[in-house]
């Protein structure tokens, strides 16, 4: 059997860190523009400031540096500090005009600064209402005489966060566990359907593994064993099988075109690969599997169903 690609651990923050890539991306394309209008004035070279560093972390990040991914957003939030300093500093350095343009741009921006920190400190609502506070009462201090649109453009962005917010918070159907990175149980269950489907009408084999472990730890430790498990799984699978992290201490596997006699000899060889693991050892966990074929014309869900009901009985 081919050897599925390993898994890293621990698989989380995938979206974050696109959704900062995206947002920095995003934020070079406006600064840039800007830059080339103003241009040659002072207040570009402010801009130019901007975009060099986000131009090197977008460059960094294209030849595979992790820290330029993991440091994104907080490049983007001292972005939007640096215009907002700038633009009080010109104003109360003596050039109301240049200031006061800085300042009225971010202004306009202030709906999708809003956005943006509402996205990124989705978890951290008090962080998220003194930054937000923060930047209007900036803005509102350095325009209060200069624009009389500050008030629509404070109702705009506040309701520009609270759209963000609400979005953030709606349950998504997720496509990978995000503690092993195999498949979620949404995505194992439709391709269970899918599969059975074809096996039924094509009288092919089908078969399910599952694995249960007994853990005799609990937090970091349970999830680097869950982790290691899951590595095991993957590495025996050919590119047709599919694996999920069905529940906390459950894994299941979903072998198509494949006989129960076949499966039985899948399944001892992730079980000697998982003893090659160190919690086999002191403290060991107990890891059960049962092996049970798919029935034609049954449901799928009730072959799953009677495989979770043996790996129970198997634990106890």
């Amino acid at each position: 059997m081919s050897e599925a690609p390993k898994l890293s651990w621990p698989a989380a923050g995938a979206a974050n860190t696109s959704g900062s890539m995206a947002a920095l991306l995003g934020l070079f394309v406006i600064a840039g523009a800007e830059c080339q209008r103003l241009w040659p004035s002072g207040t570009s070279l402010v801009y130019l400031a901007i975009c060099l560093p986000l131009l090197l972390i977008w460059i960094a990040h294209l030849a595979g540096w992790r820290l330029a991914e993991n440091n994104a957003g907080l490049a983007i939030d001292l972005a939007i500090y640096v215009l907002v300093v700038a633009s009080l500093g010109i104003r109360f350095g003596g050039n109301h005009q240049k200031g006061s343009e800085l300042a009225t741009t971010l202004l306009f921006w202030a709906p999708l600064v809003a956005a943006w920190w509402a996205w990124r400190y989705r978890d951290f609502p008090r962080k998220l209402g003194l930054l937000l506070g923060g930047f209007f009462v900036a803005l509102t201090w350095q325009l209060a005489g200069a624009h009389g649109q500050v008030l629509q453009h404070l109702i705009l962005s506040l309701l520009a966060a609270l759209l963000v917010r609400h979005a953030a918070r709606q349950p998504a159907i997720r496509l990978r566990d995000p503690l092993t990175g195999l498949p979620s149980p949404e995505c194992f269950e439709a391709e269970l359907a899918h599969v059975s489907a074809i096996a039924d009408r094509y009288h092919f084999p089908l078969t399910l593994i599952g694995y249960r472990l007994a853990p005799n730890a609990d937090g970091a430790q349970l999830d680097q064993r869950l982790c290691q498990c899951a590595e095991a799984i993957a590495d025996r699978l050919r590119t047709s099988d599919t694996a999920c992290h069905w529940s906390a201490t459950t894994f299941l596997v979903l072998l198509p075109n494949t006989a129960e006699k076949e499966a039985h000899i899948v399944a001892n060889g992730i079980m000697d690969s998982l003893r090659n693991f160190d919690f086999w050892q002191k403290n060991a966990s107990t890891v059960a599997f049962r092996v049970i074929g798919h029935q034609a014309g049954e449901d799928p869900m009730s072959t799953l169903n009677a495989l979770e009901n043996q790996l129970a009985d198997a634990i106890e």
